[in-house]
């Protein structure tokens, strides 16, 4: 959970948010940027906490500084709960099959397809296949909306977790045509190398800061000049 406060009103913080893509909540007012702010130690704004999945503060800065590796130790000890966690839905329908509830609310859709199945006809079941559906659906979206953002590091391990997941469901085949057609998009793919070189030229921005990274900010926009992260490296450097 990445979470930014800010002292300043709405009305300058929104128009912030929206410029720099920040795809994480940031609260606003004298109560989120003061009180707040001070008891987790912010020393200026705007100032990101990053929380591990046990609710504890793990990192706090500047939301340009956070990277994936900050992200990565963030999560150590979130994969108890199974890699394909991001795929989980969670409901209560009558009727429905107790052990496809279960595959389904652990991510395991194919399971949980296949409990469908023995139980075919019954008005449960099909009321969660319904929901399933509608459930990859929405996923496939989310994840199309993520790669068209550039926000690729959940977007693809969670497009490929689906992918492998459905591979012999009827659903699974149009997933697995995206995921093709993502691995020979040749501007994707340049996205994808982009975004791995901003998060390195982030890592000596935390380390060093923006003067020391200015350098590898600027090769980000020279290697990749039309691609979101040579955007955000412009934005960093002011260009």
């Amino acid at each position: 959970m990445v979470l930014a406060l800010s002292n300043e009103p709405a009305s300058k913080v929104e128009p912030y948010v929206q410029q720099w893509d920040l795809p994480f909540p940031v609260a606003s007012g004298s109560t989120a940027g003061g009180k707040l702010g001070a008891m987790v130690g912010a020393r200026g704004i705007p100032h990101s906490y990053l929380l591990d999945p046990e609710g504890r503060l793990v990192w706090h800065g500047h939301p340009n500084s956070l990277t994936n590796k900050h992200l990565k130790s963030a999560m150590v000890g979130a994969d108890r709960a199974g890699p394909n966690t991001v795929l989980s839905w969670r409901g209560e329908i009558d009727g429905a099959p107790p052990k496809a509830l279960e595959a389904a609310a652990s991510g395991d859709l194919a399971e949980a397809f296949k409990w469908i199945e023995k139980a075919a006809g019954s008005e449960g079941a099909v009321a969660l296949e319904e929901c399933l559906t509608a459930h990859v659906a929405d996923l496939c979206k989310q994840i199309d909306v993520a790669v068209v953002r550039g926000e690729f590091g959940q977007s693809l391990p969670a497009l490929e977790s689906l992918a492998k997941e459905l591979k012999r469901h009827p659903l699974g085949e149009a997933i697995l045509e995206r995921h093709r057609e993502i691995e020979n998009d040749e501007t994707i793919q340049n996205e994808i190398e982009a975004a791995e070189a901003l998060d390195k030229a982030l890592e000596l921005v935390a380390n060093r800061g923006i003067k020391k990274a200015k350098k590898s900010l600027q090769s980000v926009v020279k290697r990749f000049p039309s691609t979101h992260a040579a955007k955000r490296a412009r934005k960093l450097i002011g260009e």
